[in-house]
């Protein structure tokens, strides 16, 4: 079931356009996402680094696709930031239980890299994808949260 949401401009309705924030540093996959998505009328913000989609997250994207893999950071850590902001997010990785759990667990939907187009719209289908000015703003305490690098964590006390 497809939903058309509208917004009122100048007096008349006007459709609202979906924008994902694309967080993929894997060309191919970026480029192949890019086009699925554009099939399905939402605009695509492509970064490849975590440290460019944090900054980006602020403007409330109506999706989150991150790849699990973003150098110090990974794609789980913007899932907790997406998801204390209220929007949906699609994780993109290995076949990994351990990493699909956590991703489960954070309201987020995990596909590893052998997704296809079929794949990817059946997701978007079943997600709870609004417009940016539609969304209920989240007001969770982890909404401020500080994000630790993998070498931060590790350093001792």
């Amino acid at each position: 079931m497809a939903v058309l949401l509208l917004r009122v401009v100048q007096g008349r309705y006007a459709p609202v356009k979906r924008n994902v924030l694309l967080v993929a540093p894997t060309p191919e996959l970026a480029a192949a996402l890019v086009a699925w998505l554009a099939e399905k009328d939402f605009s695509t913000t492509h970064v490849t680094s975590f440290g460019m989609a944090k900054d980006r997250l602020m403007e409330r994207p109506s999706l989150l696709i991150a790849e699990v893999r973003l150098g110090e950071y990974n794609g789980l850590h913007l899932a907790i930031h997406a998801h204390a902001l209220g929007i949906p997010t699609i994780v993109i990785g290995e076949p990994d239980a351990v990493l699909q759990r956590d991703a489960e667990q954070l309201g987020a939907v995990y596909l590893t890299y052998d997704l296809d187009h079929s794949d990817l719209v059946r997701v978007l289908v079943n997600l709870p994808i609004d417009g940016p000015d539609d969304r209920r703003h989240a007001s969770s305490p982890i909404a401020n949260l500080t994000f630790l690098s993998r070498k931060e964590l590790d350093r001792p006390a």
